[in-house]
């Protein structure tokens, strides 16, 4: 041992001058014998001075005090090495294990371990507020200067204009209406019209997403509440909109185990994260909507009569397109030019195809009109798109097609009894075409568990083939 090495380890002050430094430090000589270790060491891994300084790197693997050695790797590939780790302390730390040499040969080995909880976790909360940033950024282009909506029709205007009025207080608040009316429309303007608008409005499809995922989705989770839990566990919707505001579609799909538990957030207004006891007071508005009858799923037991009631303080009903065909024009130039601005068109639909449009009913509403349009502009080699160009979906006279099954007998059978044989026929064709409930459901615009129970309902199977 050459005299400048005793001087260095005799130095009385070395743990003084060591303990200065936040990150870690650990040194061996090159058998793998631990010399020294620093406070900042034992704080970050939990391990204390006393049971390593002495001993053999080996003999400190053996006995499980740590799992791995960065040390051995070291000083068996006469390199640098650096890695992660989770510490026993849970601490997320990076070692970097350091040979010295003397005399072309390793004389120490110094291992620096710095702590990188803060440093991960700063930046999950950097690209938290990015993608807060891009869902307002999306936002704002998707106004196309800040025109929300068009409402011309009594109706629409009607529920803008409650919706507006209940947007002033945090009361919860219930949308109703069919599938693509314009429900998230009506939503957005309540958080926008609100204190809450610098705040996230968060949006989830309680029917679009499997129940085991929901409901970590909702509530978040703790390290280690279940199998494939990341580490420092998840943020649930319910803490991420804390001071804005939630926004539920589709709450009639909520499976009942869940219910309860939005019932007690709304009720003591915190959220317990799975696999905690821990009540984390939350400030969130919640506004829920439903194309379902809630009222009929309260009697068959399928939805719990007192969410129904927390949820219904206020309903504000979105009409569907046949009851404000006035609307029609006007989304149809919106739309018309957000599509030509999206594909760097300059189109125009002819007054004819528009008149067309205002005598049709769109059971899919808004959503259906959007589409259409977007597939006449993008299917069409012309700038100014007729009626004989677009080859419309639906007679001259503007009746929706039908099943030849349903309209021959259309004038014996109640409009519930034709609506479900419509219904069942095309679940049936869907079941020939898809392998999978998930595939009909993408197919058919529904969620997967209405496309499960409609199954049933009708007493179809995937294997059936009529």
């Amino acid at each position: 041992m050459t005299e400048w090495r005793k001087e260095m380890l005799r130095v009385e002050d070395w743990e003084h001058i060591a303990d200065i430094f936040q990150d870690g430090i650990y040194i061996t000589n090159s058998a793998g014998l631990t010399l020294r270790v620093n406070s900042a060491y034992e704080k970050m891994t939990g391990i204390a001075a006393e049971k390593v300084v002495g001993r053999y790197m080996e003999d400190i693997v053996r006995e499980g005090i740590l799992s791995s050695s960065i040390t051995q790797k070291v000083i068996s590939t006469r390199g640098e090495i650096i890695r992660e780790q989770i510490s026993y302390s849970g601490a997320h730390v990076t070692l970097r294990g350091i040979p010295i040499y003397e005399n072309g040969d390793i004389a120490l080995v110094v291992t620096i371990v710095r702590d990188i909880t803060a440093m991960n976790s700063l930046q999950r909360e950097l690209d938290q507020n990015r993608s807060i940033m891009e869902q307002y950024k999306s936002r704002l282009e998707e106004l196309d200067g800040n025109k929300n909506f068009v409402a011309v029709s009594q109706e629409f205007r009607a529920a803008v204009a409650l919706a507006q009025q209940v947007a002033k207080v945090d009361t919860t608040v219930l949308i109703l209406g069919e599938s693509g009316t314009g429900k998230e429309v009506l939503a957005r303007e309540i958080h926008e019209k609100s204190h809450r608008r610098e705040q996230a409005f968060l949006k989830t499809n309680c029917g679009a997403i499997p129940e085991n995922l929901l409901e970590s989705e909702l509530f978040g989770y703790v390290s280690g509440a279940f199998t494939g839990a990341q580490k420092g566990g998840h943020v649930g919707l319910f803490e991420a909109a804390s001071d804005g505001t939630l926004f539920l579609d589709e709450i009639g799909d909520m499976p009942l185990h869940l219910q309860v538990k939005l019932l007690r957030v709304l009720q003591e207004r915190t959220v317990t994260r799975i696999g905690s006891t821990k009540a984390i007071p939350i400030n969130t508005r919640i506004i829920a909507a439903t194309n379902r009858d809630l009222v009929q799923m309260v009697r068959r037991k399928e939805f719990r009569e007192d969410l129904y009631y927390r949820l219904n303080i206020v309903a504000v009903k979105s009409p569907p397109l046949r009851e404000r065909k006035e609307d029609i024009p006007g989304l149809v130039d919106f739309f018309v030019k957000k599509l030509n601005k999206k594909y760097h068109f300059s189109k125009r639909l002819s007054p004819q195809l528009i008149a067309a449009f205002m005598e049709y009913d769109w059971p899919g509403n808004v959503r259906e009109l959007e589409n259409m349009i977007e597939r006449l502009l993008v299917t069409s080699s012309a700038d100014f798109i007729t009626t004989e160009s677009s080859r419309l979906p639906w007679t001259a006279a503007g009746t929706a097609a039908i099943p030849e099954e349903i309209a021959g007998c259309a004038e014996d059978i109640s409009l519930r009894e034709a609506v479900e044989r419509l219904e069942r026929q095309m679940l049936a064709n869907a079941v020939k075409r898809c392998s999978t409930t998930y595939e009909i459901a993408a197919a058919l615009q529904i969620s997967q568990p209405s496309v499960s129970r409609k199954l049933k309902k009708y007493g179809l199977r995937m294997a059936d083939q009529a």
